[in-house]
Order: structure tokens, then sequence, then C-alpha cells
């Protein structure tokens, strides 16, 4: 095993998840010396992990500045919910034509956990947690790989955006509610009521976008 590729991907991942849960902030500057430090490694692999995390467009290189965490968009947000409009339904119609039992033993443990959480702090963890597995699945289902891929690579941002400002709107985005629906929804096969489900769902966190939205305007 590549020790120097195991140290930048954990270097990665660790960046990754400080930005997504907002331990580092929006604007905060990231220095690669008191990284390497952090971390105990040169400033070679910080280095790469922070080029990684540019091309996932989750920081910005300044001149004269340096590194530092990109700042949220509500715009691109919305824009991003109006692509996922588009796309997500669709994915979800199909996925519910092609689920297997074992895809739905999957939901099946994966919601059973999340009703077992009365902790709110460990269950709004597990509610995003579903909500990945859940979207995911649904993506891998439909056999687009273009949808799959081009919905991912938003994810960072959406759950910035969750993190960040969405619970200025006063509302939980995703809700369990929602997300049992399509879980029931693909549990039945019907691919119409998951098609269904899944709009109404994206167009709650387009709303809960635009809320925020026109408070800052």
């Amino acid at each position: 095993m590549d020790t120097r590729k195991t140290i930048i991907d954990s270097i990665y991942e660790a960046l990754r998840s400080d930005i997504n849960t907002l331990k580092l902030k929006p604007g905060e500057k990231i220095s690669e010396a008191r990284m390497a430090e952090r971390y105990n490694v040169s400033r070679a692999p910080v280095r790469d992990a922070i080029r990684r995390l540019q091309q996932d467009k989750l920081v910005l290189v300044k001149p004269q500045i340096g590194t530092i965490v990109a700042p949220v968009s509500l715009e691109k947000a919305r824009d991003i919910c109006q692509v996922r409009l588009l796309l997500e339904p669709h994915a979800a119609e199909v996925a519910a034509e092609r689920i297997t039992d074992d895809d739905i033993l999957i939901l099946d443990k994966q919601f059973t956990l999340l009703a077992s959480y009365n902790n709110e702090e460990i269950k709004e963890k597990c509610i995003y947690e579903t909500d990945s597995i859940l979207h995911r699945m649904i993506w891998r289902l439909c056999g687009n790989n273009e949808i799959y891929q081009i919905i991912d690579s938003y994810q960072d941002e959406i759950h910035r955006i969750r993190q960040s400002t969405l619970k200025l709107a006063n509302r939980a985005v995703p809700t369990e509610e929602e997300m049992r629906g399509i879980y029931k929804a693909l549990q039945h096969k019907d691919p119409l009521a998951s098609r269904e489900v899944m709009y109404d769902h994206i167009l709650n966190l387009k709303t809960a976008v635009e809320e925020v939205l026109a408070e800052e305007s």
C-alpha cells in the first residue's frame, strides 16, 4: 500500500469532514503549516489534500491570502435544487422498478436504526446519513451514471447549506417523514409514488433555501 497516498487520503477526509460540519467555517483560512503540525506530517501531503479539496470546490486559493474555506452560496444551492428537481424524480421512478429485496433490506435496517434513536443530536446525524444512503441507492438503481455523477458532485455543497443556513428557515431538511415516504414508495415498488414523493422532498429543500434568500435580501 502507498503510505503517502494513505496519509493524503486521511488528511483530505479529515479536512472535508471539518468543512462539511463547519468546524472550519466559510471564509476561514487554512494554514498548511498549522495543518502539517496538527497531523504530524510535512507540508507536501497537506498541499495535495488541499488540492483535492479545491477540485471539490470546498476551498479557494486566493493570491496574497492563501487557502480559505469556500463561502456557502444560497443562490448556487437554489440552482442545484432546480437541477435535482429535473433529475431525481425520474431516478426514483426508475429505481422503484429495479429495486431488489436485498436493497429493501438495507433500507429496512437503516430506518430501523433511525427509529431507535431518542437523542436529538444523534438522530439528526442519522437523518443525514439515512438521506445519503437513500439517495445514493436511488442514483445507483436508476442505471444512469451521468445522473449519479451530476447529483453526487453537489453533495458537499448541499450538506454545508443544511448545516450553516437552512436552520435559519426554522425547518428540518430533510425531514424523517419525507424520507420515510420515499422509503415506503420504494418498498412497495411503486414508480409513480416514488416520483411524486421525491419531487416533494427536493421541492421542500428548494423552498427552504428560497425562504432564507428572501430573509437576507
